[in-house]
């Protein structure tokens, strides 16, 4: 059984408590958290049909993931730096990368106005 819950006044708590709990940390590091971004997205999707945007594309994947860890390794300081705390997860990651990826098919010519 996998289970995952928030605790609720409703739910029993021995259930959670005799369970096996996994977390998943963030890796540490600039470089491990971009090895792991990398190791997560297939290959296939670093290749664009279109020729001429092919090294504009991987550039602009480079910078969101870069953008990404930068994001997921400045959570340690917690709010040194920062007015609202905002977590830059795994789904903005993706959404971000669909959207540059939208922008490069779309275009004539790269939208960087938009893109910023």
């Amino acid at each position: 059984l996998w289970l995952t819950s928030m605790p609720a006044p409703h739910f029993p708590v021995p259930v959670l408590q005799n369970g096996i709990k996994i977390t998943m940390e963030p890796p540490k590091g600039l470089r491990a958290n971009l090895m792991r971004t990398y190791a997560d997205m297939p290959e296939s999707f670093l290749e664009m049909e279109d020729g001429r945007h092919r090294l504009p594309w991987k550039k602009l994947v480079f910078a969101c993931s870069f953008f990404h860890a930068i994001i997921q390794e400045r959570r340690k300081f917690g709010p040194l730096g920062w007015n609202i705390r905002y977590e830059f997860s795994t789904g903005d990651l993706d959404c971000a990368r669909q959207t540059l990826r939208m922008f490069l098919e779309e275009q004539a010519t790269l939208p960087w106005d938009c893109a910023r």
